[in-house]
């Protein structure tokens, strides 16, 4: 059996290192920064060592193997102490890092060149053959290097033990695992080293690694322990963002993190005892309040912060009060968020209010079954618009704000595609100067909409003084040929009798040629003047151009038409006083009636027209001294 094991043996360790350093290389690759790629590195070292010496006479091959098992051995408990600083406070400073390794540093050395000195272990020569001393009988192992080994090794096991309850629950198993997988090859070469438990020259140490060796694979491959890291409380505690400080029942501070000990201004060590902010009357108050129900009051600690400190009692398992736990926030920066908001709400406000565009919202109302529309807000414009004066729109119904047209608002907004888009209408609106008008643009605000009022009555109004001007003589003041037309074609298409007139002045090309443009222009003036003293408001006075005037006579018999021209001429033919001067100037009138002559306006215009060049075949005087006969030759035949 003894003799199939040294056979069998070295190669299976050999086996066992490869798949370990491989495990290394995959960790390392992995997590660089993580030191179970190490550890892992020197158990394959360690491994490699047995199998190099187990069971061999050759000198070499035994000093290499046991080169590299002391290299990892020394090593080993440096870095599972690095492994257990990394998991609990953080890796340990680079000075700790020197310290823990003078010793495996000298011991690697010695290995190194024991073939001088057989400090580390001796050949001895026998009848039989070579054989090694036990390493437990040489100095160096028994007063430095083991003691060095197992101590370190020990007290980390302990250690991380200890540390198991502080450690978060998540990761208690695998570190309850890692515990383990050392504790029990440390306890098999305790056992053997000290204890003579099995026979000296097996390497049990070697072995259960071996046999752990898929313990460690499903560590590194499936926990990926390599990956996280076990804070433990204390270390989260300080990394909390904000203060907390914990008081005993004499209000005494027992325990503040970093942010509470910066934010009090001294060290943790500095504040154990003390009373927790003398100087604060308002944080005594507080915390006096802080008996029996939680507590979040503000505290403005001084000009420049401000904290909002939550105060609880801090019960032990029996249920009974152990002090109190105050969780201090800084709300500084937003207090100043919260006034800035305040501030640029209340500038909203005020802007809605002094709009000048009337401004609502309205909201569906869950109260009732149909859910109707209501308005839940409206400004001073929107009273001003929409309001009777007699109450407030706030509340009212959208049924009842007739302006709003609230037929179209409501099929608006119950088509669920349109009503995600701003509609927008104008309409007529009564007020205290007149008609006015009102531009209503509706947009949805999430289940609500808005309604924007704005008043458009001076742009209507300038739009239709712009269109009348457009369709007006500028010198006259009457409708130009393009008015007349728009107005005279709609009076003859509604009337069925009715009658045009066409006029000019007689010989005012000599007048504007003697006494210049601007009498001319100031004779026109005049001229259409006196025409619209003798009309009625039905009646339609344009200027086509020139001298040259037409009127329509809607809804008027032969015998009124005959009347109204005979005035027209008397007064057209009356003296006019044209820059202090007098001048006489008379006026040819012609006549065509409606539906004898046409239904159509230029039509009647060219029939008048002719009438007109007909009529001045009568001279001057003959006209003036019989009018009635003058007309009736003016009258298209």
């Amino acid at each position: 059996m003894s003799a199939t094991l040294d056979i069998v043996l070295p190669p299976i360790f050999a086996l066992s290192a490869i798949v370990y350093l491989g495990l290394a290389v995959y960790v390392a690759r992995s997590s660089p920064q993580s030191i179970v790629a190490f550890f892992l590195f020197l158990i394959g070292m360690m491994v490699a060592g047995t199998a190099f010496s187990y069971d061999t006479s050759d000198l070499n091959l035994f000093a290499i193997g046991r080169v590299l098992a002391y290299f990892s051995a020394s090593f080993l408990p440096v870095a599972f102490y690095a492994i257990y600083r990394q998991f609990t406070e953080g890796p340990p400073s680079p000075l700790m890092y020197m310290i823990l390794s003078i010793i495996p540093i000298a011991t690697t050395v010695l290995a190194l060149t024991n073939s001088i000195h057989f400090m580390i272990w001796q050949p001895v020569y026998t009848p039989t053959g070579i054989e090694i001393l036990e390493k437990t009988d040489l100095d160096w192992f028994r007063r430095v290097h083991a003691p060095f080994v197992y101590g370190l090794f020990g007290f980390t096991v302990i250690a991380m033990t200890g540390r198991l309850p502080i450690i978060t629950p998540a990761h208690r198993r695998t570190v309850l695992l890692l515990i383990a997988c050392a504790v029990l090859p440390f306890a098999m070469s305790v056992a053997n080293t000290f204890f003579d438990v099995g026979p000296k020259r097996f390497p049990f140490l070697s072995g259960t690694l071996t046999l752990l060796l898929p313990v460690y694979a499903y560590a590194s491959l499936k926990l990926r322990v390599f990956d996280f890291s076990p804070v433990e409380y204390q270390t989260l505690f300080d990394h909390v963002r904000d203060p907390i400080i914990v008081l005993d029942n004499d209000g005494k501070i027992v325990c503040a993190n970093l942010q509470a000990a910066d934010m009090l201004g001294g060290t943790e060590r500095d504040l154990l005892g003390r009373k927790l902010w003398d100087d604060f009357p308002e944080a005594r108050k507080i915390l006096q309040q802080a008996q029996e129900l939680d507590l979040t009051q503000t505290l403005r600690m001084d000009t420049n912060y401000t904290y909002e400190v939550s105060v609880a009692p801090l019960l032990g398992k029996d249920g009974r009060t152990q002090g109190t736990v105050v969780v201090c926030r800084d709300v500084t920066e937003r207090r100043r968020a919260l006034a800035q908001l305040a501030d640029s709400e209340h500038l909203i406000r005020t802007l809605i209010e002094t709009s000048s565009n009337g401004i609502l919202r309205l909201r569906r109302d869950d109260g009732e079954e149909r859910r109707p529309f209501r308005c839940v807000f409206a400004n001073r414009a929107a009273e001003a618009h929409l309001g009777d004066g007699k109450g407030t729109l706030v509340g009212m119904p959208l049924e009842k704000l007739a302006q709003l047209e609230p037929e179209r608002l409501l099929a608006h907004f119950e088509d669920a595609e349109a009503s995600q888009s701003v509609m927008s209408f104008e309409v007529a609106n009564d007020s205290d100067d007149g008609e006015g008008w009102l531009r209503i643009v509706v947009e949805p605000v999430g289940d609500d909409f808005s309604v924007t009022l704005i008043d458009i009555t001076q742009r209507k109004r300038n739009e239709h003084k712009m269109l009348a001007d457009a369709l007006r003589d500028p010198l006259t003041g009457v409708l130009n040929r393009r008015g007349f037309e728009k107005e005279g074609s709609a009076a003859i298409h509604s009337n069925e009798l009715g009658a045009v007139l066409y006029l000019d002045l007689n010989q005012f090309k000599s007048i504007n040629d003697r006494f210049g443009h601007q009498a001319g222009d100031a004779l026109l003036k005049a001229f259409g003047h006196r025409l619209e003293f003798c009309l009625r408001p039905e009646d339609i006075l344009g200027r086509l151009g020139g001298d040259e005037f037409a009127i329509i006579l809607p809804g008027v018999s032969v015998e009124d038409v005959r009347r109204i021209a005979e005035r027209l001429v008397g007064t057209a033919s009356e003296a006019y006083i044209i820059q202090g001067q007098e001048i006489k100037c008379t006026a040819s009138v012609g006549i065509s009636l409606m539906p004898q002559h046409g239904e159509e306006l230029w039509h009647l215009i060219s029939v008048a027209d002719q009438a007109m060049y007909n009529a001045k075949s009568i001279d001057d005087e003959q006209a003036a001294n019989d009018r009635a006969a003058y007309v009736e030759a003016a009258i298209a035949s």
